[in-house]
């Protein structure tokens, strides 16, 4: 009995010893993993999706006051009752992704004023085609849409909603569907950030380039780790309320989300549906004009070979 327990600590022992350099090993995998990503991620954004801090300008002429409200007044609209204004590319903070920009509140309401004011017609002055927010805004969510499935590749991380860069710039959304799809982009954000720990105080769920740039500040997350991640459940929550009012939005039957636009995370039940049965004359038919098609070739082959052999005798016997 003792050489038995001897024994098994002594394997107990190796194993252990085995486990440990295994670790070591997946533990330098995923550090040279880790550092591959971050140079990925760096090129990616560097290169092709370039993100930029836009301050609000700061008008220094005496005459500011009414330099801002004849701007003002060239940038605002009546909409649906009311006066909006709708472009404010200069009264605050915004993130330049690429060319187009995203103000840092998260309120992306330009895109539906402009829509909602231009429903009727497009506009003929071509400044105001050329430079308005909801193409400004609608492009600018293009870039970001496909910047973050780009990372979500690099970092192996699978993403909550399903959501296709193209649909911003396709055509004109509504007000219910455009506001889903931000909240779903918005989503997928806060879970990428999740994932690479970044603290959920540091996150807020409608800032959609601010919280991509806290993911890509190396002092802020751990960029790259393949580990699984622990939330706090308090924290986790908050940013799921802050989301759930838009992903929640009721949408018309023209433009109602599609089911499979969110991952499912459960088993699905597939109905047992049988075949149908054949009725057995067509087969039966079938089969015997098979069977007579197949004899037949059978037949023309045999006497080919016969034909053949025929000749190939008759030239033997004359030679």
């Amino acid at each position: 009995y003792e050489g038995r327990v001897s024994k098994l600590k002594g394997f107990v022992k190796n194993e252990s010893v085995k486990l440990k350099e295994q670790e070591e090993v997946l533990q330098k995998a995923q550090e040279e993993l880790k550092e591959v990503r971050r140079t990925n991620i760096q090129q990616l954004v560097h290169y092709i999706f370039p993100i930029t801090v836009v301050k609000p300008n700061n008008c220094s002429h005496e005459d500011s006051d009414t330099v801002s409200a004849l701007e003002e007044a060239c940038h605002t609209a009546y909409v649906q009752g009311k006066w909006v204004v709708t472009n404010n590319i200069s009264s605050e903070l915004q993130y330049c992704i690429v060319a187009p920009a995203l103000p840092s509140s998260g309120n992306y309401m330009a895109y539906n004023d402009w829509v909602a004011a231009n429903k009727d017609g497009v506009p003929t002055a071509t400044n105001t085609v050329d430079f308005n927010p909801a193409y400004n805004i609608s492009a600018a969510l293009t870039y970001t849409t496909q910047l973050v499935n780009m990372l979500a590749y690099y970092l192996d991380v699978r993403l909550p909603s399903k959501l296709c860069y193209s649909e911003f710039c396709t055509h004109e959304l509504s007000k219910e569907k455009f506001t889903k799809r931000v909240a779903r982009l918005n989503w997928n954000v806060v879970h990428l950030c999740l994932s690479q720990n970044v603290e959920p105080s540091k996150l807020k769920p409608e800032c959609t380039l601010g919280n991509i740039l806290t993911l890509l500040d190396l002092n802020c997350s751990d960029l790259g780790r393949s580990a699984a991640c622990n939330v706090d459940a308090v924290a986790a929550r908050s940013l799921e309320d802050g989301l759930r009012p838009a992903l929640e939005v009721a949408s018309d039957s023209e433009d109602s989300e599609d089911d499979s636009e969110h991952l499912s995370f459960e088993w699905e039940a597939v109905a047992n549906v049988g075949l149908p049965e054949a009725e057995a004359g067509p087969l039966q038919n079938v089969s015997s004009q098979q069977v007579s098609s197949t004899s037949i070739a059978g037949g023309l082959l045999n006497s080919t070979a016969a034909s053949i052999a025929s000749l190939w005798r008759g030239w033997a016997t004359n030679r």
